[in-house]
């Protein structure tokens, strides 16, 4: 999942590195533009949903 930086705002940062924990996924981030890095921890369970409608969507489509 790509994210801002939060120092210079500079947007769709893609994570250096991923690691999964359970059911939490932790991603380390270096901003190329200012080189700030950070760190960000998601729980799977809440972005579930989100990748259920993206695969409808795809089905959906793949069908039309």
């Amino acid at each position: 999942m790509k994210d801002t930086c939060p120092a210079c705002l500079t947007r769709d940062i893609a994570p250096a590195e991923s690691r999964r924990r359970g059911d939490r996924t932790v991603d380390g981030y270096q901003c190329p533009n200012c080189r700030h890095t950070w760190a960000t921890v998601r729980d799977l369970a809440a972005y579930s949903d989100i990748h259920a409608r993206r695969a409808q969507r795809r089905t959906r489509r793949s069908a039309a």
